[in-house]
């Protein structure tokens, strides 16, 4: 039987408070209470005998905040990660092979073996380094005798193991072994640089989540991971263990804490009693005692809030997992997560009567009474719901035994019991067939509105709701069903749903999946008006003028939309200006009028990237049925190629399989090729490819076949011909562009008709035999200058003000161009509270700065006067702060913005070293000499070095004014960078392989980076 869910209308949640008229509390109301507590047959968790032991073994000092500081805790209170003494982990360390193999024994349970093999070989003279190679050589034996390691791979097991080895190890201790057949489709973007044996055995680590993947779909076999990765991995793989090793977990929520003393022959035992009331129902008690008899301790790990502690931790409303190890609790975490309501919701899937309810919390009370011989203090929470009808939700505190009756409750991300809530919350709560509170989440229903005219009605049935299906305004068809109490009108008056026809125009409320709200009307008295942003177009970018911009559709057809001043502009849900348009960008753009070509806002879609590679080789195979184009290396002996750097590099494999689409586009020079034709015609043929990833997998955006030979040219764009097709170049060649011409721009697939005069371009082109022209058959662009630049300001504090600042001795970017150093005093630099301010003068102790602090912190110059100041000697009067910032050139405020005491960079000291103010412009100005302009697509990140490596990279050359393209990869380092992307900072960590940035460096180091 289908389970009967009351969703009510939501548009009474916006109502304010006073509307909803509750009643006094001495006034009777239905009362839901908490669901009632059974401690009479509760289960016994007891901690272990060597509780203060595993509790030591699980403290590190150096894991927090780090990644899988979890894990690591967890694996540790399971005997997995072992401490030696320092009490460090070093999680950003690289495993070695040791590391590896350790653990893994470890997690199999077969660590005492180990050990007792080691203790019968040391003695008392057995130096810690002798100790340590007893060790690692016995955990190798075991490893072997487990069949984890074979005797080829015993090599060089101190050193760092790469993941694909990782992967291996790991599948073998689990009991995983390779299907040795031939396997088509992978998960990991970069399966052809995996050993084959091993391809489908790491395509199952990855899909159970043993091991995960990178962000870009990538698994990076020949890369090294770190201890905290390891831990991580270890931590899933011990999970599906957890049978052979008598490992079992429990969630729920603290609902009493009981600490008491016990005199029993002669032993005081100090007991705590931690009740905790699991996800489906049922009651468990974590005992943790201490006796004085024998000295005994049985405790538990508890890690809570990155602290590793022992039962005292444990608080009532804690939401907890527990982990027992052969029936001994082993380990609570305290966890913050929505996990604890998902196993609810699972466990309460089965029950036909659980109902939801959806209200406000309207006012909060408490009264004492007497319950059988104790005191009871009542907490009543009452509830408006959205039906109007009033509500008391009770939760009982027995002040005698400490046992209280809560509701499990999830708010702000965090769980706890109901003292989380406060008055004016929105609430969705879960009442079982005996009027008990299962749980209550606090947050607004899911409630979307969509327009367009109707085009189907069904009625109610025997079997399902009535339903509404409605041809929206976007040009897409929805469908959904009509909650039973859905307020239905046409022209502002309430009617039946028969009277809703084909064609209607309406607006609909869905709220949670259901129809709530349909307005109807039978006229339109503004013939054209729709709601706004009620038309929408989807495609991709062609071209963007001053005042419109032209979109190719799905459909193949382009449509050109004005902007206006009221146009706005979104990317990745930020507000941006018109210059983040641009061409080859997919894009939604909206209408306010259904015959309007005036675009009311425009979504920029994200990614930006659609390119990963250009691919050079031979067609040597082409399957229609998996639509796969298989290539090899031009002369059929030698591996494909690919573009990097302005050259032509050989691929890992011998041939590459790549994928195609209905999107992709195949020439050969002007004539468009389906993919039978390119596979009759053109098999064994030189074709240049550029590659997108779709879902993990390398997919042809645009393919064009070469029928003559090729050359490859750097240069700049002299003059281009858009109606003849062609464009020449500062060298004097001549190319012309054909319908198969692959045109990058900025890291995407753009028009030709892109192309500019000026553009700094890489060109590889085709001679066809018998012709002295030459055809363009792909073209790397990039743009003279960008204005990105010109947001950023660099200078020395002068003023701060409640919010503002102001600068002296500054500049900034106009066109890529550095301005001279102005010795006035700037404008007024405007900062918000969501300014991010960071001092970088003390690198062991970077501080970030509240903006509401700033003015009270002394960073004007004038707060920086050295008392001790000559003129006659060495140093200047003010020891002031120097800044590189970001601004918003909409209003002159600070995005983010970078302080450092006496200079600009590390290690500078302008205010110590000069002798006198005059000195200090010509001192930035030669620090302006080492800055250089970047750009290009990230594609690695060394975080032990704080780098980022760009390819296909150019530096902007300020005497020719153009960008220069550079011959090898570069590195850039972002230790102290602002990271920007759509006008508002990110962390470096959020910055992805692929990404197209532009960089403002110093040498090596880059003050500013640009995410596109």
């Amino acid at each position: 039987m289908k389970k009967i869910i009351i969703l009510i209308l939501v548009v009474c949640l916006v109502t304010p408070l006073a509307a909803f008229a509750a009643m006094p509390f001495d006034v009777p109301v239905p009362e839901f209470t908490a669901l009632k507590t059974d401690t009479t047959n509760a289960n016994t968790l007891t901690g272990s005998v060597k509780g203060k032991d595993i509790i030591t073994n699980s403290y590190f000092s150096d894991i927090k905040g780090t990644y899988g500081h979890e894990s690591i805790v967890r694996m540790a209170a399971l005997g997995v990660v072992k401490q030696y003494g320092d009490k460090k982990y070093y999680p950003a360390k690289k495993a070695t092979g040791y590391d590896v193999l350790g653990m893994l024994v470890r997690m199999r349970g077969n660590e005492a073996a180990v050990m007792q093999r080691v203790y019968n070989q040391a003695g008392s003279s057995t130096t810690d380094a002798q100790l340590l190679q007893l060790r690692n050589q016995e955990y190798l034996t075991e490893a072997q005798t487990l069949g984890i390691i074979t005797a080829a791979e015993v090599l060089n097991l101190n050193q760092a193991v790469n993941k694909e080895t990782v992967a291996v190890w790991t599948a073998r201790a689990i009991g995983k072994t390779p299907v040795y057949t031939q396997q088509t489709v992978f998960t990991y973007s970069d399966w052809v640089n995996v050993n084959p044996i091993y391809r489908s055995l790491i395509e199952d680590m990855t899909t159970e989540g043993i091991i995960p993947l990178k962000n870009d779909g990538s698994f990076g076999p020949k890369e090294n991971i770190t201890r905290g990765e390891l831990a991580v991995i270890v931590a899933a793989a011990t999970d599906t263990q957890n049978t052979a090793r008598n490992i079992a977990s429990g969630f729920g929520l603290v609902i009493g804490v009981k600490p008491e003393t016990i005199y029993q022959n002669g032993d005081t035992i100090k007991r705590n009693t931690v009740t905790v009331k699991n996800t489906d129902g049922t009651v468990t008690n974590l005992v943790s005692e201490t006796h004085s008899k024998g000295n005994l301790q049985y405790d538990y790990v508890v890690y809570k809030n990155g602290i590793v502690s022992n039962n005292s931790y444990l608080k009532l409303g804690d939401e907890v997992e527990y982990v027992t190890l052969a029936g001994v609790l082993q380990y609570v975490e305290v966890v913050d997560h929505n996990l604890i309501l998902e196993k609810i919701a699972a466990n309460s899937e089965a029950d036909m009567y659980t109902t939801f309810h959806y209200g406000t919390l309207v006012d909060i009370n408490t009264k004492t009474q007497y319950k059988n011989g104790s005191t009871v203090v009542t907490e009543i929470y009452r509830v408006v719901d959205i039906t109007g009808d009033t509500f008391d939700i009770l939760v009982d505190e027995n002040l005698y035994n400490g046992q209280r009756d809560d509701v499990i409750t999830y708010k702000n991300n965090s769980v706890g019991g109901v003292h989380l809530l406060a008055v004016g919350d929105v609430m969705e709560y879960l009442v079982n067939e005996n009027r008990e509170i299962i749980y209550i989440k606090v947050a607004p229903l899911e409630k979307t509105s969509l327009s367009g005219t109707v085009r189907e009605i069904t009625p109610l049935a025997a079997d399902g709701p009535a339903t509404m299906t409605i041809y929206g305004y976007d040009d897409k068809v929805y469908q959904f069903p009509l909650a039973p109490y859905a307020n239905l009108r046409i022209n502002d008056r309430v009617t039946e749903l028969n009277n809703f026809v084909y064609g209607m125009p309406v607006e609909v409320e869905i709220s949670n999946g259901y129809i709530t709200l349909v307005e109807g009307e039978s006229y339109s008295g503004e013939p054209g008006y729709i709601p706004k942003y009620g038309k929408m177009r989807m495609g991709d970018v062609v071209a963007v003028y001053q005042k419109s911009f032209s979109v190719k559709l799905s459909d193949g057809k382009t449509e050109y939309y004005t902007i206006t001043s009221d146009t706005s502009f979104t990317k990745d849900g930020n507000t941006v200006t018109k210059s983040a348009l641009k061409s080859g960008q997919p894009v939604k753009v909206y209408f306010d009028n259904i015959s309007s070509d005036e675009a009311s806002k425009v979504e920029i879609e994200a990614p930006e990237i659609l390119f990963e590679i250009i691919y050079k080789g031979k067609i040597k195979n082409v399957n229609e049925a998996r639509k796969e184009i298989q290539i090899i290396g031009s002369d059929g002996v030698s591996k494909p190629e690919y573009i990097s750097n302005n050259d032509w590099l050989s691929a890992d494999t011998y041939s590459i399989n790549l994928k195609v689409d209905e999107k992709t586009e195949y020439y050969a020079g002007n004539q468009k090729l389906t993919l039978n034709e390119l596979q009759r015609n053109y098999s064994g043929y030189q074709t240049y490819a550029v590659i997108k990833n779709v879902y993990g997998q390398p997919t042809v955006v645009k393919l064009s076949v070469k029928t003559g030979g090729e050359m490859m040219f750097s240069s700049t764009v002299r003059t281009i011909d858009q109606t003849l097709g062609s464009f020449d170049i500062s060298t004097k060649e001549n190319f012309n562009i054909t319908e198969g011409t692959i045109v990058i721009k900025d890291g995407l697939v753009v028009p030709a008709s892109q192309l500019k005069a000026r553009d700094t371009v890489f060109v590889v082109s085709e001679s066809p035999m018998g012709s002295y022209n030459k055809n363009a058959m792909v073209v790397k662009v990039v743009t003279p200058y960008d204005n990105i630049f010109d947001s950023i300001r660099i200078g020395a504090v002068e003023t701060v003000n409640p919010s503002n600042i102001t600068f002296r001795n500054y500049t900034q970017y106009t066109n890529n161009f550095l301005n001279a150093v102005n010795t006035n005093e700037s404008g007024y630099y405007k900062f918000y509270t969501d300014s991010k301010i960071v001092d970088l003068t003390d690198s062991t102790n970077v501080k970030t700065i509240k903006p509401a602090d700033f003015w009270h912190a002394s960073y004007a110059r004038t707060e920086n006067l050295d008392t001790t100041y000559n003129p006659y000697t060495q140093g200047l009067q003010y020891k002031r702060y120097y800044a590189f910032m970001v601004v918003n050139e909409a209003d002159s405020s600070i995005i983010a913005m970078h302080l450092r005491r006496k200079g600009l960079l590390s290690g500078q000291n302008f205010d110590d070293t000069l002798y006198s103010e005059s000195d200090l412009p010509k001192k930035l100005e030669d620090t302006f000499t080492g800055a250089v302009l970047s750009r290009g697509i990230v594609t690695s990140d060394d975080a032990t070095w704080d780098r980022i490596e760009i390819t296909d990279s150019h530096d902007w050359t300020d005497y020719t004014g153009q960008w220069t393209a550079n011959k090898a990869n570069i590195f850039i380092k972002y230790t102290d960078a602002i990271v920007i992307k759509n006008n508002r900072v990110i962390s470096i960590d959020d910055v992805q392989m692929g990404d197209y940035i532009y960089v403002m460096r110093i040498k090596e180091s880059a003050l500013v980076i640009f995410v596109e």
